[in-house]
């Protein structure tokens, strides 16, 4: 059977607990992001239980059309984790007993100072034709079979353990299988201040070069453009063309956080940064000190729910939280300058509001943030009114706060 010259994948995500909601399936997009870079998209993908009969409607469903098929999780020890048995049965073999991955388990467990359980020898059970693939982040073997041309794998669903298989063994055996495969590149222009409709308008998609693609992916309080084909010359022209329309709202071309890029520019400076936060509650602090390294520029920073913590802690002038209250401009700039001093930060960033769903006016409803920022001896002040449920207010008032200093750190307008 001749390989296909633009091969196909579908993905199996097995798992109760993701349907059940408790758990992401950031397997689905790892896996689709690493099989695009080979030029093998992802062109199915769905979930199901861990059960053997959806398992092999599931299977019966893709295996024929599909030229890479991987599925993920269901491969424990446990008995819940069905699929092994399953795919098996799928297959018309049987499950055999593999003396290597059982050494292979023992020694993991050994390493630990633990005796193997009984319970953990089912995972040396592989289907007979099978490549068993050798997990050294944990017990359960990712598992190969090899048809026509055609490809199945069967992988863990712990994303570290599946992203070790991936990289170790499954990226040489797709690139080995479908060498003449063109690669699909992409690129994302990341923006920020402009909905999704008002990009649409100021950058047509006819404005893109041939066979270049264009999705449009909203954030929360912000806007992603990814840019994709087989040409990255290709993709570059078309991210040329965008910048000229829409440079102004451009924050980054690279994948990477507010919280990072921010981080970076600072760095790259000396600088440090302080923040004030009240109706954020700290969110834009552990934005910032999520990152490894955090400690080089973050200074501190201050939870000032209180007027009187504004005023005895940030030294906010009792007269302007009277004048003009908790959620203003002039406050947000007193509490920046006071976490600044505070601190001894070269940069300083402040946030109060009203995150809902209560405490709003029509003067200041619910979603009104006024941001404080000092940078580089300038001052200024920003409000936004953002919509949205308490959490997204907050998350979008967390996130604008970092975009509107990157903004001034880049030299554009603020």
């Amino acid at each position: 059977m001749p390989k296909p010259t633009k091969p196909k994948a579908a993905i199996i995500t097995i798992g109760n607990e993701i349907l059940l909601g408790k758990t992401l399936n950031t397997n689905m997009a790892y896996l689709g992001s690493k099989l695009a870079a080979l030029g093998i998209p992802v062109q199915m993908s769905f979930t199901i239980q861990d059960d053997p009969i959806a398992i092999t409607k599931a299977l019966d469903d893709v295996w024929p059309e599909y030229d890479v098929v991987i599925s993920t999780g269901g491969l424990g020890p446990t008995e819940d984790d069905l699929s092994k048995a399953a795919i098996a049965e799928f297959f018309g073999v049987q499950l055999s007993f593999d003396e290597d991955v059982w050494t292979h388990v023992q020694s993991l467990f050994s390493r630990r100072g633990m005796s193997t359980p009984p319970i953990n020898r089912c995972q040396a059970m592989v289907p007979e034709g099978f490549e068993a693939l050798r997990n050294d982040r944990g017990t359960a073997p990712g598992l190969h079979y090899e048809k026509d041309g055609k490809h199945f794998f069967a992988l863990q669903g712990v994303p570290l353990e599946m992203r070790y298989i991936y990289v170790n063994h499954i990226q040489g055996i797709l690139e080995k299988a479908y060498p003449a495969v063109k690669p699909i590149f992409q690129k994302t222009l990341h923006t920020h201040g402009v909905s999704e409709s008002r990009l649409a308008e100021l950058f047509c998609l006819s404005e893109l070069p041939e066979n270049v693609s264009l999705a449009w992916l909203p954030q929360t309080g912000r806007v992603d453009m990814r840019f994709y084909g087989h040409s990255q010359d290709a993709i570059n022209e078309g991210i040329t063309r965008a910048k000229k329309k829409i440079g102004r709202f451009i924050w980054n071309e690279e994948d990477s956080s507010p919280a990072e890029l921010l981080s970076s520019l600072l760095l790259t400076n000396g600088n440090t940064l302080s923040i004030a936060e009240s109706c954020t509650g700290g969110w834009v602090a552990k934005l910032i000190t999520d990152l490894p390294g955090a400690s080089k520029l973050f200074t501190g920073g201050v939870i000032a729910y209180s007027n009187e913590i504004k005023e005895n802690l940030l030294k906010v002038n009792k007269d302007t939280l009277l004048r003009k209250g908790a959620v203003s401009n002039e406050t947000a700039l007193e509490m920046a300058r006071g976490i600044k001093l505070l601190t001894g930060s070269s940069h300083a960033i402040s946030t109060t509001g009203i995150a809902g769903p209560d405490g709003g006016s029509d003067e200041k409803p619910v979603g009104m943030v006024c941001f404080g920022f000092i940078a580089e001896g300038k001052h200024w002040t920003k409000q936004q009114v953002f919509t949205g449920d308490r959490e997204s207010i907050r998350l979008k008032s967390a996130e604008f706060a970092l975009l509107e200093l990157i903004r001034y750190l880049q030299g554009r307008s603020i």
